[in-house]
């Protein structure tokens, strides 16, 4: 599947991953399993991702997972572009959006349908990892004889999504069902216990990335439009929030870099943000599962209050403040005590520069992820 693939078939569908973001293993995997069953079953399909050519190396875990599939330069194997606003190919009919369920993406192409989770038909359903539902779905074929290396990708997508299908974490009974389908026809065969160990260790391995690679490996924007009042301080009616997952806790984070307040300011400046979240996950020095949660916020009084309010009010977070200098320019920050019961902050926020205000919690809600924070956000943003 290479970059001029469109242009060898008559009829084209495009498998599309969620594009305003950093690609994520069950994303890119469940776009290449679901092109793969299309074009088996039903006719030409190819998988197409919106991504820059170094980004790829972002993301350590992607890249092990697509080399066990025997994709081993990504950006020039698949069909790629660094480029989200782009000239389809005129054989291209329809678009299948895959693990996300909005169609963001500007065509040439007016008159292509959009189908699978876009539109009716569309699958929308709980499960610790899409790559789950791509997989049921080809025990709909019987005969279907699947690629390893295939079902090798999946099944890395299944793991790394569900922490080893860990009880009680996220895997339901579809990603159990699912792997247990995958195993035995995938390149390691009944060895998945050391497959998601090896991809955990891959995802977590992130000392080399400065602080805005570890931003932008795991980013979303959100767009909120809003009316503008006579009073309002900002220049539109449209807020912009950032939300960026990392692995190290905070503590690691602001020592990724000689400068991360700067490497942070720029960023927020760059993509002209009104909100930027930071989220971190972890496990402490005992294995359990941790969140903290740096929040940077435009001075706008009615912004600040309004996000302050809502996320420190949320039953579904469960935050609570402490001391932004317990983590930024500390030189020994890493090093810091792993003690569960800090004092709550009771200090006015921290000013992150003139024009900023931020504040850092822990989140005693650890099950509480990006997925369950943009909502939260999004009902604080329609109150504004």
């Amino acid at each position: 599947m290479g970059n001029e693939a469109g242009d060898m078939v008559n009829h084209v569908s495009l498998a599309l991953t969620d594009v305003l973001c950093r690609i994520d293993l069950d994303s890119l995997a469940s776009a290449l399993g679901y092109a793969w069953l299309r074009s088996t079953t039903r006719g030409k399909a190819i998988t197409y991702t919106a991504t820059l050519e170094e980004d790829f190396a972002l993301r350590a875990e992607n890249l092990y997972a697509l080399g066990l599939a025997g994709i081993n330069i990504p950006f020039e194997e698949l069909y790629c572009s660094d480029d989200p606003i782009i000239s389809m190919p005129s054989q291209v009919s329809q678009f299948a959006l895959v693990d996300h369920n909005i169609f963001r993406i500007t065509y040439a192409s007016t008159t292509a349908s959009v189908v699978a989770d876009t539109v009716n038909p569309r699958i929308v359903e709980p499960a610790g990892s899409c790559s789950s539902l791509v997989a049921r779905s080809y025990q709909s074929f019987s005969n279907l004889s699947i690629p390893p290396e295939l079902s090798t990708l999946l099944l890395s997508a299944n793991l790394i999504d569900t922490n080893g299908l860990k009880t009680g974490g996220k895997a339901l009974d579809v990603d159990r069902e699912a792997a247990a389908f995958l195993i035995p026809q995938s390149l390691l065969a009944h060895n998945e216990e050391s497959l998601s160990a090896t991809l955990g260790e891959k995802k977590l391995s992130v000392s080399r990335l400065s602080t805005q690679d570890l931003l932008r490996r795991d980013y979303k924007k959100y767009v909120f439009s809003m009316p503008v009042s006579e009073d309002a301080t900002q220049s539109s009616n449209v807020i912009r929030v950032g939300l960026a997952t990392v692995p190290p806790r905070l503590s690691a984070f602001f020592a990724s870099s000689s400068y991360p307040t700067k490497e942070i300011q720029d960023w927020f400046a760059e993509r002209d943000l009104s909100v930027l979240g930071i989220l971190t996950t972890f496990r402490n020095q005992k294995g359990k599962a941790r969140r903290e949660r740096f929040w940077i916020v435009k001075a706008d009084k009615g912004i600040a209050e309004k996000v302050w309010q809502g996320l420190e009010s949320s039953e579904v977070l469960e935050l609570k403040r402490f001391d932004l200098s317990k983590v930024a320019g500390s030189v020994n920050a890493g090093e810091e005590s792993e003690g569960e019961d800090a004092e709550e902050a009771t200090s006015d926020e921290a000013q992150f520069g003139e024009s900023y205000v931020a504040r850092t919690h822990k989140q005693g809600n650890t099950s509480a992820m990006r997925k369950q924070t943009a909502p939260i956000l999004r009902k604080l943003m329609d109150g504004l």
